[in-house]
């Protein structure tokens, strides 16, 4: 037992050595990197005086400040075709309280829904003997899961209230 735990803290330190090999040469690439474009705008910009870099602030600011503020005022301003409306959320209608008892049906099936619904349990029946029509079979069965455990509830249910 010592000797596989053994190897497996070698195995796991090899592998975090690894992950942080890894990890430096990423962090020397992009130290590299950061390098050589602070180099190149250094020399692209060793040249501008001090009224230059006042003119190339300036420029930058009044362009910042001018975007802000059209957009600060385009959203004040009455078209409102762009806007994102908020729509306040509330409770749905068909909502069912967990705390609460589930509701009982106390509706009565039909004896011709009834009929339809166990002739249609037939013909999935037979659809599922036949060779030729279980391709069909699987097909209802993988596109609709819960039909058949349903058919089954539904006539469980109305035999339970045939009894009453």
């Amino acid at each position: 037992m010592k000797f596989n735990s053994k190897r497996n803290s070698k195995k796991s330190d090899a592998l975090a050595t690894a992950k942080n090999n890894l990890w430096q040469k990423f962090e020397q690439a992009n130290l590299r990197l950061q390098y050589k474009c602070a180099n190149w705008l250094e020399r692209k910009t060793a040249h501008f005086t001090r009224l230059n870099w006042i003119l190339i602030l300036l420029c930058f600011t009044v362009f910042t400040s001018s975007c802000s503020i059209y957009l600060i005022v385009r959203s004040f301003s009455a078209n409102k075709t762009g806007n994102i409306r908020v729509i306040p959320i509330t409770k749905p209608t068909n909502a069912v309280s967990l705390k609460d008892k589930p509701p009982e049906l106390n509706e009565v099936i039909s004896k011709k829904e009834f009929e339809k619904i166990t002739s249609f349990r037939n013909y999935m029946d037979s659809l599922g003997r036949s060779p030729t029509g279980k391709k069909t079979y699987d097909s209802i069965v993988s596109d609709r899961p819960g039909l058949l455990d349903s058919l089954t509830i539904i006539e469980n249910y109305y035999y339970s209230h045939l009894k009453n």
